[in-house]
């Protein structure tokens, strides 16, 4: 019996730590709030969308109306991106309607008419009732909507078009929209209509029953671009009609699409000052918002959004402000990000529903509603923390792939010289080897750790010269331990990532992984907080080797214990849900850890161990689902918002997911730059192996517990790669990771 116990006991271990995890991250915090507030039932919502606008605009001094009603709001960088990270204005406002990004061919998504304009021999109701079988209720008629519906149902996402739409209906709260963005047609025939605003209001068939979309929004401007804008008294006309108690209305600032289209047709002067026009106009527009509805004399009854839904044609961060009363002035958050100051298009419309009280179906929708936090300094303050956290996003993007090729470049290099060095025994070369090891070994620690600094202010040049200069001084810090032990430069170097890491996600709320290249982008979307699967890849193979210290440097049974206890905070760290959030590093970590432990407590693996530890991961993946649908709804993680979708959709809420990530990790194979560290690496290691086997043969002598951690590394590799949408960036970063640490210790052996 006592044998037995030994063997399963790192994976009982481990276990545990998963279900400490799991129930530390579930439970409820003191002093929650049981129900929401009460919506005002007669409440009137303005959504005011302004395409384009950024915090860096909302500082002009030609926007004080606009700028004031967001002073006043709850407010947030919108992260925009649906298929791309620029998107489309027609999957923006289907996205913004339907709480799951949604996709539309931009030649389909602007083709929305009033429905008693023209088309063919009859009228757009008309072609509308053939297409449907029934008359369209309604004024504004989305004549793509059949095509839009069927492109959803094939995409990878899967999104129910017009669910905010319905779900307004259910309510009994009407809905408007006034927009018209066209303007490029009378110069470039075959360009199509700009329309895309109506929807977000749409419902299943397309419609929405009050507003207008049509020409006469439109006055000639001979300076505006393309020679039109918004007549503000027509849209203040059909603003004033549709907006009635118990009713959402949204208003299109459609002179700064325009103005935004016209940009790359003119020199940057012109754009510039028909871009500085667009804001004064939709300032204007505004001001008569707030004073016409008199929205500023009841602002503890109706509320305004102001929602930037796109950010084309550029990449960015769009604008989200939100004045009700339930929502202080201050900071947004989502249970999507979880990051203050940062929301998901696709929450706009969970958030709009709660405005009003009306039932979103949160099983089948990705968005979650914003909460405010009113503790985030002074109105300017605010607005120049978002704006900061846009350049920082946007400074994030334009580095990652040069740091990522660099490391790249550089690990093969380092692989490829160490390969010709010990195979030629080139002793003479050997002490730079060891230097270099231990500088790109320092690295990854120095990439998280300039999030501490203004890189996007200071530019390109002083990012490389603090991460050059940084690792040559850790390297060096690690090469001057080397006189107490041959471990210690191992030791510090990994432990330093591994602090790195755990600090970030539990005393700092991931500021170490927000904007940094092996972090997240708020541009991309993918990830807010927590741990992502790159750093994942590199936490994973840091613990590994601190590990494998622990066991060589502690004896037993001593050492046993505290490298098991390692591998537990790691795991523990990684997927509780309120640290990591890792559920790719739970499928992946949980058995490549527990291999680890095996292997380094000498504790024979034989098929029943196996097999149990992949009864134990499935259990605690069903525990930790079953745990996450206990709590709140906008605080699940992804795994319990899988499961609300599987039981709304059925098994096509899972393929869905499943299709998704596994497109992506495809497309891993060939677009992610970490692709090409492998085949430096692997003609390295094979030459290494054939031309130095004695000192290959060395290393495992002098270092053994590392031999016996091969099997859990290469399953942390395996499942990381196949378990999570980042493909081949996870065994990609683990091998930048553990090549330099392996040619150390080459260095240090005696063949």
């Amino acid at each position: 019996m006592s044998r037995r116990r030994s063997h399963l006991g790192p994976l009982v271990a481990l276990v545990l730590a998963m279900l400490a995890a799991i129930v530390l991250g579930t439970a409820p915090p003191a002093g929650a709030q049981a129900d929401p507030p009460a919506r005002p039932t007669q409440r009137r919502v303005i959504v005011i969308s302004v395409p384009g606008l950024t915090w860096e605009d909302v500082d002009d001094p030609s926007v004080p109306r606009l700028r004031a009603l967001l002073d006043e709001s709850a407010v947030a960088n919108l992260a925009t991106r649906v298929t791309t990270t620029v998107a489309g204005a027609g999957e923006a406002y289907l996205t913004l309607g339907a709480g799951t990004r949604a996709v539309a061919n931009p030649a389909l998504g602007g083709l929305a008419f009033d429905g008693q304009d023209t088309f063919g021999r009859g009228t757009v109701a008309q072609e509308h009732a053939r297409q449907h079988g029934r008359e369209p209720n309604g004024d504004v008629v989305a004549l793509s909507w059949a095509l839009l519906e069927r492109a959803n149902d094939d995409s990878e996402f899967g999104a129910e078009i017009g669910a905010l739409g319905r779900a307004l209906d259910e309510a009994s709260i009407s809905r408007g929209v006034v927009a018209n963005a066209d303007g490029t047609d009378a110069l470039l025939p075959g360009e199509p209509t700009h329309r895309e605003a109506a929807l977000a209001l749409a419902d299943e068939d397309g419609t929405v029953p009050c507003g207008t979309v049509g020409d006469a929004l439109l006055t000639p401007d001979p300076v505006a671009p393309y020679g039109v804008r918004l007549d503000e008294a027509a849209v203040m006309a059909q603003v004033e009609r549709c907006s009635t108690p118990g009713s959402v209305v949204l208003v299109e600032a459609s002179d700064l699409r325009r103005a935004a289209a016209f940009r790359p047709r003119a020199t940057e002067p012109i754009a510039d000052a028909a871009w500085r026009r667009a804001l004064q106009s939709t300032d204007r527009l505004v001001g008569a918002l707030l004073d016409d509805l008199d929205l500023d004399l009841d602002p503890e009854s109706d509320a305004v959004v102001v929602v930037a839904p796109t950010t084309s044609p550029d990449p960015g961060l769009g604008v989200l402000g939100i004045r009700a009363r339930e929502l202080p002035p201050g900071l947004l958050t989502s249970g999507n990000t979880r990051q203050a100051g940062y929301a998901l298009l696709t929450d706009v419309a969970p958030s709009i529903a709660a405005l009003v009280g009306a039932e979103l179906d949160d099983g089948g929708i990705e968005g979650r509603p914003v909460e405010a936090d009113g503790r985030h300094g002074s109105a300017a303050t605010r607005r120049h923390d978002l704006a900061t956290g846009q350049d920082a996003a946007l400074f994030r993007d334009r580095m990652l792939d040069p740091v990522v090729q660099a490391l790249v470049v550089a690990i093969s290099l380092l692989s490829l010289a160490a390969a010709a060095v010990f195979s030629r025994r080139w002793t003479g070369a050997v002490p730079w080897l060891e230097r270099l090891a231990l500088v790109l070994l320092a690295v990854p620690s120095m990439t998280y750790l300039a999030a501490l600094f203004p890189f996007h202010d200071w530019g390109s040049v002083a990012y490389w010269a603090f991460l050059a200069a940084g690792s040559v001084a850790v390297g060096g810090v690690a090469l001057a331990l080397r006189r107490r032990s041959w471990l210690a430069p191992i030791v510090f170097s990994y432990g330093l990532l591994v602090v790195v890491v755990t600090a970030s996600v539990v005393l700092l709320g991931s500021r170490l992984q927000l904007s940094t290249v092996f972090g997240d982008s708020p541009i991309v979307a993918g990830r807010f907080t927590g741990i992502n699967n790159v750093t994942f890849a590199l936490f994973a193979a840091a613990a590994i080797v601190l590990a494998c210290a622990i066991v060589h440097l502690v004896p037993a049974p001593a050492g046993r214990r505290w490298m098991v206890a390692l591998l537990c905070v790691v795991l523990l760290i990684d997927v509780a849900p309120m640290w990591g959030a890792d559920v790719g590093g739970a499928l992946a970590g949980l058995p490549a850890l527990a291999l680890v432990a095996l292997g380094l407590g000498r504790w024979k693996v034989r098929w029943r161990t196996l097999a149990l530890l992949t009864l134990a991961t499935a259990a605690l993946i069903v525990v930790l689902g079953v745990l996450d649908l206990s709590r709140e709804s906008a605080d699940r993680s992804h795994l319990g918002r899988l499961i609300e979708r599987i039981g709304t959709d059925g098994s096509s809420g899972f393929t869905t997911v499943v299709e998704r990530k596994l497109s992506a990790n495809l497309r891993s194979l060939t677009t992610s730059a970490w692709r090409y560290v492998f085949i430096p690496v692997t003609l390295a290691a094979g030459l290494t192996a054939w031309r130095a086997r004695e000192r290959v043969v060395a290393v495992g002598r002098a270092f053994p517990p590392l031999v016996a951690a091969l099997p859990g590394i290469g399953v942390a590799a395996l499942l990381g790669y196949a378990l999570n949408d980042s493909g081949i960036a996870v065994p990609g970063a683990m091998v930048a990771a553990l090549v330099p640490g392996f040619v150390y210790f080459a260095c240090r052996v005696d063949p």
